[in-house]
């Protein structure tokens, strides 16, 4: 599956990654994506619930063989 960043610079393979996660508790959580040697931002919300739900909806569109995901806006997250 191919994730797109929130500003939608950043195409990851997602089953070439090994780490998508939450950075941050508080105001500006970040979810990033890592491998080996680097690590991208790919979206940035303002509380962590919000953030969790995007990777519920990351992992929704995995099991459900979607192909694509775009990162969505912390306005398009409800609380």
């Amino acid at each position: 599956m191919l994730i797109r960043s929130q500003d939608k610079e950043i195409l990851i393979n997602f089953n070439n990654s090994p780490a998508i996660k939450i950075m941050g508790t508080k105001g500006d959580v970040t979810i990033i994506c890592s491998d080996t040697y680097e690590t991208f931002v790919i979206g940035n919300y303002s509380t962590r619930e919000k953030a969790m739900k995007v990777l519920d909806m990351i992992q929704g569109a995995y099991v459900n063989g979607h192909i694509d995901y775009q990162i969505p806006a912390d306005s398009e997250v409800g609380e």
